[in-house]
């Protein structure tokens, strides 16, 4: 992980400023005058540079290097474009009429994860499919491997997750918690605040929906929680309900990869093509999972011609399922079991191993 963004700038009022919005995107940034020190030009993730002094840094040949931006005081006109393309920067932001985009800046030069965040999108082909015990999995699968993990429940309508896996008494914190959107969000806080699945390393956190406050996730508040995560660099699963919204579209434009579960039967080779179509029409190409058993004999490769679509990861019939979805023991514990293989073939894709 870079060090933290770099403010330059020999203006008390000037820094003051940027504080206070750095405070604002929860960042926490460095200091330095007009003549900093090469090193410290060269390791800040994002260097904001007092556009008054761009001039005087320009002059000093500091090297070249991405995520400079200018920042202009409300008074400071013109602005010294000239330097501004000697010193290499990439955009300019002025105080009091951007501060939301200087936010922006903030908070996205900061990976707490210490690397970039993923995001995988879950569907099932059909109702029954098994989407949502696959989401599990994977986020069982996530936290073997020391990934820290958001599970998040995006079916407003649905029994819901924390029901299923038996920790629906664990938070107070739902998706109706959340207050007007405004682009960033602690994950740090929200890890904090929401029930935690009591398996491995218990890194896996829940967002589920308050029962008593019944509704769909907002799209906005679902791309904040989205967006946030990938750069606190965590995994987050979205577990999507079948039907069209604006939160499906949401998840599929946002995820590094989209996973369609698919019984291997004929009611769920018919629900698979409806669900690649629909999605075809948000530019996504989803992977399949296939789950067994199939009582017609239908395999894997007769499930990928039918949808047209590539079979990822095929999944025997998980054995003690039904006893531990009934008893609230999360699925996919077994690491030697079908839903922990068929989850880490997907987790080695999304890493690129596969």
């Amino acid at each position: 992980m870079g060090e933290r963004p770099l403010v330059v700038t020999d203006d008390d009022a000037v820094l003051d400023e940027v504080l206070r919005i750095a405070a604002a995107a929860q960042v926490e940034v460095a200091h330095a005058p007009a003549a900093v020190a090469r090193s410290v030009w060269r390791a800040a993730s994002l260097v904001l540079v007092d556009a008054a002094a761009v001039p005087a840094v320009a002059a000093a040949g500091l090297p070249r290097r991405p995520q400079v931006v200018a920042v202009c005081g409300p008074d400071l006109d013109p602005v010294p474009w000239d330097a501004c393309i000697r010193l290499g920067v990439d955009s300019t932001v002025r105080i009091g009429e951007s501060d939301e985009a200087l936010i922006a800046l903030l908070a996205d030069a900061v990976t707490a994860g210490g690397g970039e965040g993923r995001v995988v999108a879950v569907l099932g082909a059909c109702g029954g499919a098994g989407a949502s015990v696959f989401a599990t999995g994977l986020a069982v699968a996530a936290d073997v491997r020391q990934r820290r993990t958001l599970l998040a429940d995006c079916d407003g309508w649905g029994a819901g997750l924390d029901v299923v896996l038996g920790v629906e008494d664990g938070g107070a914190f739902h998706w109706q918690d959340f207050a007007a959107p405004s682009g960033r969000l602690s994950m740090h806080d929200l890890r904090h605040a929401l029930p935690v699945l009591p398996v491995g390393n218990r890194r896996i956190s829940l967002l589920c929906h308050d029962r008593d406050r019944t509704g769909p996730v907002g799209p906005d508040v679902l791309d904040v929680v989205l967006r946030s995560g990938r750069r606190a660099g965590d995994l987050v699963v979205a577990d999507l309900p079948r039907h069209s919204d604006a939160v499906v579209d949401v998840a599929v434009d946002r995820a590094d990869l989209v996973v369609l579960v698919v019984p291997a039967d004929v009611r769920g080779c018919y629900g698979a093509a409806r669900m690649a179509a629909r999605l075809d029409v948000l530019g996504c190409r989803p992977v399949l999972v296939v789950r067994g058993p199939s009582p017609g004999g239908l395999g894997a490769d007769d499930v990928e011609r039918a949808v047209g679509l590539p079979v990822l990861a095929r999944m025997r019939p998980q054995p003690g399922l039904a006893r531990d979805l009934e008893q609230g023991r999360p699925p996919g514990t077994d690491r030697r079991g079908p839903l922990a293989r068929a989850a880490g073939t997907v987790l080695d894709r999304l890493d690129g191993r596969g």
